[in-house]
C-alpha cells in the first residue's frame, strides 16, 4: 500500500515501530514491494527495520530481498545516530544478566547476519538482544526485548523453521566477541553506535576484544586449513551451498559501462588482433579486482568464509568447510588475483552478470553469458603465455 509506505517513511523511532506492529500482513507485504522501488535511504532504513523487528518470516525475507535490490543500486540505509550521553527513557533497568544462549544466522549476500543473545536476570524473566551485524558497517540494528525463556524458545523455533536461513548455536563468549568486532569496526570508521548499545552493554557486558581466531579453527586446525591449488580449484562448489549462493561483488556504473563495451566488441566484425575481446575482458576483470578488493573487503570476505565454514562444520559438511577455509586463507595473499583465485573470479563474474543481466550479448546469447565466456578465455589466454625469462648480468638466462 502506497499510503502505508508513505507513513512509514514519514515516521521515526518508536512511532515507526508501532506502525509496523499495527499493520496487517497484506498491507505490509504491499508496502515492502513499494519501498523496494523507492530509491531513497529512508526506504532502505524501513526495510532493514522490518527485517529486524517483524516476526513473520515471509515478510522478513521479502524485506531483505527489497533491501538487497536498493543496495545493489547504491541506496543504503543512513548511518545510525551517535550514542547519547544518557540511556533512553524507556530503557530497561541496568543490571547484568547471565548470558545463557546465543544464536546466529548465516551471512546473506549483502554481508549481514542476525545475532540473538538471551540472558537471564537474577530475579527471573529474560532479556533478548537482537542484532543485525554487517561485515563492513558493524551494527545496523539493535533491539532489546523483555521476554521469558519460554517465549524466547518459541520465537527461536519459529525462526529456525525457515529453511531459507541457517541458524547455529554459538558459545556466549564468542557471540559477545562478534558484537565487539562490529563495535570496533564502527569505532575505526568514526561511526556512532546505536542508541541502545549503552543499555546492551549494561545488561550483557562487552567482550574485551574481537575474536582472536574464528571458532571453526577449533575443529579444523589452522595448518590443516592452509590453502592448496587443489582446494582452491574446488571453491566453485561452495556456490552450490545455500549459504553461499548469491554471493557476489557488486560493480559500479563505470565498470558496468566498460563491461557492455567489451560485450559489444565481441559481437563486432572488426576485431583488432592486438586487442581481442578476451584480452579486453581480462583487463576489465583485473581492474575490477583492484578497485573492489580493498583491504577492508578482503578481510570481510575472509571473515565471512570463516564464519560460514563453522556453519558447515555444525551441519556436518566438513568437506565444504575445508574448501571455505582454503578460500578464506587465499584471501590473505593479495598477489592472488582473479586469474589465479577462482573464488574471486566467480564473485566478480556474478557481480558483472547482475549488472548487465538485461542487456543483449553476442550471437544470440545474453551479455552476462558472453562476458563470462570472455573472462574464461582471457584467463586461459594468459595461462598459455610462456613464462618470462630473467637475464643475469653475466648473460645467463634464467627461466621463471
Amino acid at each position: 500500500m502506497a499510503e502505508l509506505a508513505e507513513a512509514l517513511l514519514a515516521a521515526t523511532g518508536e512511532a515507526r515501530v508501532e506502525q509496523l506492529e499495527q499493520a496487517d500482513v497484506a498491507e505490509l507485504e504491499s508496502a515492502i514491494a513499494e519501498l523496494g522501488h523507492r530509491r531513497e535511504p529512508a526506504a532502505a532504513e524501513v526495510l532493514r527495520l522490518i527485517d529486524s523487528t517483524i516476526g513473520d518470516r515471509a515478510l522478513r525475507k521479502a524485506a531483505r530481498r527489497e533491501l538487497h535490490r536498493l543496495e545493489s543500486a547504491g541506496i543504503r540505509p543512513p548511518q545510525v545516530q551517535p550514542e547519547p550521553a544518557t540511556p533512553p527513557a524507556d530503557a530497561p533497568p541496568a543490571g547484568r544478566v547471565t548470558l545463557r544462549e546465543a544464536w546466529a544466522t548465516d551471512i546473506d549476500p549483502p554481508g549481514t547476519r542476525t545475532l540473538w543473545l538471551m540472558g537471564e536476570p537474577r530475579l527471573g524473566g529474560a532479556w533478548l538482544a537482537m542484532l543485525l551485524l554487517h561485515e563492513l558497517e558493524g551494527i545496523q540494528q539493535l533491539s532489546l526485548v523483555d521476554t521469558t525463556r519460554k517465549r524466547f524458545q518459541r520465537d527461536l523455533e519459529q525462526a529456525r523453521a525457515d529453511a531459507r536461513t541457517t541458524w547455529v548455536s554459538l558459545p556466549p563468549e564468542y557471540a559477545l566477541q562478534l558484537v565487539r568486532e562490529a563495535v570496533d569496526l564502527m569505532r575505526s570508521q568514526d561511526q556512532g553506535l546505536p542508541t541502545r548499545y549503552r543499555t546492551f552493554k549494561e545488561l550483557f557486558g562487552e567482550a574485551e576484544h574481537a575474536p582472536e581466531r574464528a571458532l571453526v579453527y577449533e575443529t579444523i586446525g589452522p595448518l590443516e586449513a592452509s590453502y592448496t591449488p587443489e582446494l582452491l580449484a574446488e571453491s566453485t562448489r561452495l556456490f552450490g551451498e545455500r549459504e553461499v549462493a548469491g554471493w557476489m561483488l557488486l560493480v559500479d556504473e563505470e565498470l558496468r559501462a566498460r563491461a557492455l563495451e567489451v560485450v559489444r566488441a565481441a559481437g563486432s566484425s572488426l576485431v583488432l588482433p592486438t586487442n581481442p575481446p578476451e584480452q579486453q575482458a581480462l583487463r576489465l576483470l583485473q581492474d575490477a579486482a583492484r578497485q573492489l578488493l580493498t583491504d577492508a573487503r578482503r578481510r570481510a570476505l575472509r571473515r565471512r568464509l570463516e564464519e560460514t565454514a563453522y556453519i558447515f562444520v555444525t551441519t556436518e559438511r566438513l568437506a565444504a568447510a575445508r574448501v571455505a577455509l582454503a578460500a578464506a586463507r587465499a584471501l590473505e595473499d593479495p598477489t592472488l588475483g582473479p586469474t589465479s583465485n577462482l573464488f574471486l573470479r566467480v564473485l566478480l563474474t556474478s557481480g558483472f552478470a547482475a549488472a548487465i543481466r538485461t542487456a543483449p550479448g553476442a550471437g544470440g546469447r545474453t551479455a552476462a553469458a558472453t562476458l563470462s565466456d570472455l573472462f574464461e578465455r582471457g584467463v586461459e589466454r594468459e595461462s598459455a603465455q610462456p613464462a618470462p625469462e630473467t637475464i643475469t648480468p653475466s648473460g645467463l638466462i634464467l627461466p621463471r
